[in-house]
């Protein structure tokens, strides 16, 4: 073996002309034909460090059903740079065996303390004086077994706080806004809160986590907003003599918390509160994604990244670089 190969890198540690080896997860694939006409594998091979495009060129359809999406691969590859961005040019990869891989080895994991965020949750949920709302935040969070999947869930598959735990810890930032907000808003702070705990619970029913974050069956056909709105359907049966009114409004929450029909929500905000919560999940999200994409930006020399589709902008660098 070439001594100057290195084993097992994180994907963001690679450098042009870097040769390597490892496992590593097929968050995408796809069968393509080059302009020359011959057929290659494109891959968005990932780490819990991130991701990178890899190329295997030369390929067939019997190797492409060797690596599907969610698969974990071995491979030698070397890391090159293409148009001013890093990519993978593999040599060649196998299928891995379920005991060659921990899985940990593949999911982001975030900053925070799970066992910290599930408290902080809890301190919430105790903070609400309204019964009728406490009750019904004790009927989710303090199940044990929905506190497991929601405090290690990811909040998306790869836009914002895709990583273990992204979920709690998107849910307390657009909480935490929400406490504050309503200080000053004049708007029920109970209400809020608690919608603001809840908006995106369905995400535990939509995306699944093992060797990478996927959408499960249930979530591409429904969706973590419907799911989210049954979810809370059912949990306010459990709670005796829950207003018919309140599971409305908090289901108008959920339902509308996305702003926009395009973008989700079945309905448009229609309270007070609702408009809010809207606003305040946008910012914590999009605010980390403007982070993120500056943070992860390949180039250290430009002072601008590449126009974001979410965003729909490019962003300044300079300023981050500055302080």
């Amino acid at each position: 073996m070439n001594d100057k190969i290195l084993l097992s890198p994180g994907l963001s540690d690679l450098r042009d002309g870097d040769e390597f080896e490892g496992f590593y997860v097929v968050r995408e694939s796809n069968f393509q034909t080059a302009v020359n006409g011959k057929n290659y594998i494109r891959m968005l091979l990932g780490d819990s460090s991130g991701s990178l495009l890899a190329n295997l060129w030369d390929a067939n359809r019997e190797l492409f059903q060797l690596c599907p999406s969610g698969s974990v691969i071995k491979i030698q590859g070397t890391a090159e740079c293409y148009k001013g961005k890093p990519q993978v040019k593999l040599a060649r990869f196998r299928p891995a065996h379920e005991s060659e891989v921990d899985p940990d080895r593949f999911i982001p994991k975030g900053a925070r303390d799970i066992g910290e965020m599930r408290d902080e949750i809890l301190a919430f949920v105790d903070s609400l004086s309204d019964r009728n709302y406490k009750a019904l935040g004790e009927a989710f969070f303090r199940d044990s077994k929905l506190m497991d999947r929601f405090s290690r869930s990811p909040a998306a598959r790869e836009i914002h706080h895709a990583w273990l735990g992204g979920l709690a810890e998107h849910t307390l930032n657009v909480t935490r806004l929400a406490d504050d907000f309503a200080k000053t808003a004049r708007i029920n702070r109970d209400f809020l809160v608690l919608g603001a705990l809840l908006h995106d619970v369905g995400k535990i029913e939509e995306l699944s986590i093992k060797f990478a974050i996927d959408y499960t069956d249930r979530g591409k056909l429904l969706g973590h907003i419907y799911i989210g709105a049954e979810m809370l359907a059912e949990r306010a049966k459990g709670v005796a003599n829950f207003p018919r009114a309140k599971l409305n409004a908090l289901q108008h929450l959920i339902l509308s918390h996305h702003g926009r029909l395009e973008f989700g929500s079945p309905v448009l905000p229609k309270i007070p509160e609702a408009f809010a919560l809207h606003h305040l999940d946008n910012l914590d999200a999009k605010t980390e994604v403007a982070r993120r994409l500056i943070a992860e930006d390949p180039d250290p020399v430009r002072r601008w990244t590449d126009r974001t589709w979410m965003l729909d902008t490019a962003l300044f660098k300079g300023f981050a670089s500055a302080t």
